[in-house]
């Protein structure tokens, strides 16, 4: 989801640090708390959540019980299935995932209709049972990836079962598909998708040569490139994953050339910096959301142990998401914090059982006044 105004966001270093203080000096003194609620869907055998508005709508995708993949948007309702498209063959059936949900309940993802098409789909939550194509173009695989709040979708573009390496491409109502390429066109070798766009059309996304490491991306909306992020970022693993309204860029790089990609927010001009303790004791992860305030969510990892763990970033320090929940739900250990909105909420993937994957949205429980310096008779009579 992307954030509804744009506010510029000063050069260089000096951007990370003011995203850095102005996330300390806007949050709570204390450690964040709070309140876990289970995204359940009766029967399936795994549900994932990627993207939650500010209105508390979630969406996603689940496996049924016949491990087919199904999109879904999640409300205080309950669970609403999205329409996919038919194949040829009725009886085929066709995968969806949904992406991304934007504050005017715009979503987007797509379909696969296996050795056919992979449409790209754009739905709206009032009327989940219809869906607009981006193309008519049946040759077209598109998957989006994220909406702005003024309907901009992008992604990641390829030929069907053409071979063409991945492009990233912008889509909007006025001017339909267009191909943004990748960091070099003449290299038919590289890949590219765009991953995030805000209202002021800044881009952000990956690059990377077949079969090797990503490297982070910007670009902006109406001009049909992609540029290298940085020379640090192409010389190490990096990728940019998410993008607030100010601009404040996050994702995850290499920063001291060990191996290990880490959580960090990328500046103007190149200038990159880890998210302190966003790694959580473990030895890598990613940055995967960013809201107006400056709270970042993303995943810290170790593949070597298959460790995993949803971080937090808030009040100018990083918490483990898990041990912050009033109740575990069931739940063993969160896999991924993957996006926040403008309160807070945020959503993600979490373990139980026998390595079953599950979906939860954890809402921030507000600090009551009479509690902020021990408990006040005075403030309680107020």
């Amino acid at each position: 989801m992307s954030e509804k105004a744009f506010r510029p966001f000063p050069s260089g270093a000096a951007a990370l640090a003011a995203a850095l203080l102005a996330a300390a000096s806007s949050a709570h003194a204390g450690a964040p708390r709070y309140h876990l609620t289970r995204i359940d869907i009766p029967g399936a055998q795994g549900v994932y959540a990627n993207d939650i508005n500010d209105a508390g709508q979630v969406v996603g995708y689940y496996i049924d019980e016949n491990y087919v993949q199904r999109p879904f948007l999640w409300d205080a309702s309950g669970v609403h299935a999205l329409a996919l498209p038919t194949g040829a063959d009725p009886d085929t059936e066709v995968d969806g995932y949904a992406s991304a949900i934007n504050d005017a309940g715009q979503i987007v993802g797509y379909g696969m209709v296996w050795d056919e098409s992979a449409p790209a789909l754009l739905w709206n939550a009032a009327d989940p049972s219809a869906y607009q194509l981006l193309s008519d173009d049946p040759t077209l695989a598109l998957m989006p990836y994220d909406i702005s709040d003024n309907g901009i979708v992008v992604g990641l573009k390829s030929g069907y079962q053409t071979g063409e390496a991945f492009h990233g491409f912008v889509w909007t109502a006025d001017g339909g598909v267009v191909d943004y390429g990748t960091t070099d066109t003449a290299d038919s070798s590289i890949n590219a998708s765009w991953n995030a766009v805000n209202d002021a059309g800044q881009l952000v996304g990956s690059w990377n040569y077949q079969f090797s490491a990503a490297h982070a991306s910007v670009g902006t909306v109406g001009t049909p490139e992609m540029r290298p992020l940085s020379a640090a970022s192409d010389a190490v693993e990096s990728g940019a994953t998410a993008i607030n309204a100010a601009g404040v860029r996050v994702g995850y790089m290499d920063v001291d050339g060990s191996g290990d990609a880490v959580p960090v927010m990328f500046g103007d001009e190149g200038s990159v910096q880890a998210i302190p303790g966003a790694t959580l004791g473990l030895a890598a992860g990613q940055a995967l959301g960013v809201n107006d305030d400056g709270v970042v969510v993303g995943r810290a990892d170790d593949f070597s142990t298959l460790e995993f763990k949803a971080f937090v970033y808030v009040g100018g320090q990083s918490y483990d998401l898990y041990a912050q929940v009033d109740d575990s739900a069931g739940f063993d250990y969160f896999l991924t914090a993957k996006a926040v909105n403008a309160s807070g909420a945020i959503v993600g993937t979490a373990r139980y059982g026998d390595l079953q994957v599950g979906a939860y949205l954890a809402t921030p429980i507000a600090d009551d006044a009479i509690f902020s310096d021990g408990f006040d008779p005075a403030a309680a009579a107020r």
